[in-house]
């Protein structure tokens, strides 16, 4: 191959080798129109140039890949969902496993999502007897996410008795109170290439396949089902779709709720 003159597919398998992030599981005309944005910003004119200078600082790699897995989260992201999981689904539930309840929240972030759902089951008077882990590709968000220490932004949806209760301010963020960051593990996680995590009642993977390939996200469906007990549930994002749902044993419960057959 032509090293003067590199093409996106050459930038994907040079950038393979040298992070572990396959680029060639996310849709091609998305990923290649953000690379490109930022090689504008950082005024490199080709893919070869690019790679180059990433190559020549570890944090400046860092910083391209956390720019790539595309951190945005916030408490109570789609307000219908977190309440059908409040009033149903969490209910539901914690009837069935009396003996402790199996949250994973993959692709978690700063981690506002699992949190939301310490928030709810602490309010059902169930954080005690639930397990919630939280996983993410990028270990450098993941010590952020423990911190449990929040912009006003993330916070924009929750409600002012809730922000009182189980939020402390600090300067002009606010720290989640020590329980709730407590009850969160948060594990370093690929899901293209590490194993699912197994047992699990209820799986949230919200806004993150939506970025994906059709093939990768039946391989992410795949092991979310076969990880996720009978009469579990599977939560995905408001933008996402499963097209058949019958083929991984889901059942469309709600909106973007699923339920394992």
């Amino acid at each position: 191959m032509n090293t003067d003159a590199w093409d996106y597919d050459h930038f994907k398998k040079a950038f393979f080798a040298r992070t572990g992030l396959n680029l060639d599981c996310y849709k091609d005309k998305q990923m290649e129109r953000r690379i490109k944005q930022i090689m504008q910003r950082e005024k490199k004119p080709c893919f070869k140039s690019f790679f180059t200078h990433l190559s020549s600082q570890a944090q400046m790699m860092d910083r391209f890949r956390q720019y790539l897995t595309i951190n945005t989260s916030e408490f109570f992201r789609d307000s219908k969902i977190f309440k059908c999981l409040e009033e149903d689904v969490l209910p539901q539930l914690l009837k069935n496993y009396p003996r402790g309840l199996k949250v994973w929240s993959a692709g978690c972030s700063m981690g506002a999502e699992p949190l939301s759902i310490a928030i709810l089951l602490h309010r059902l008077h169930a954080l005690r007897r639930a397990e919630i882990i939280a996983t993410d590709i990028d270990g450098e968000v993941l010590k952020e996410a423990q911190k449990g220490l929040f912009n006003q932004q993330y916070l924009s949806k929750v409600p002012e008795g809730l922000r009182q209760r189980y939020f402390e301010a600090e300067g002009p963020h606010y720290r989640v109170r020590e329980a709730l960051r407590k009850a969160v593990i948060y594990r370093k996680h690929n899901l293209l290439t590490d194993r699912p995590i197994p047992g699990r009642h209820l799986i949230l993977c919200r806004n993150v396949f939506i970025y994906f390939k059709a093939e990768t996200q039946q391989f992410l469906l795949e092991g979310f089902s076969n990880n996720l007990q009978p009469g579990g549930f599977l939560v995905i994002g408001a933008a996402e779709y499963i097209s058949d749902p019958g083929r991984y044993s889901l059942q469309r419960y709600q909106n973007t709720i699923f339920r394992k057959q």
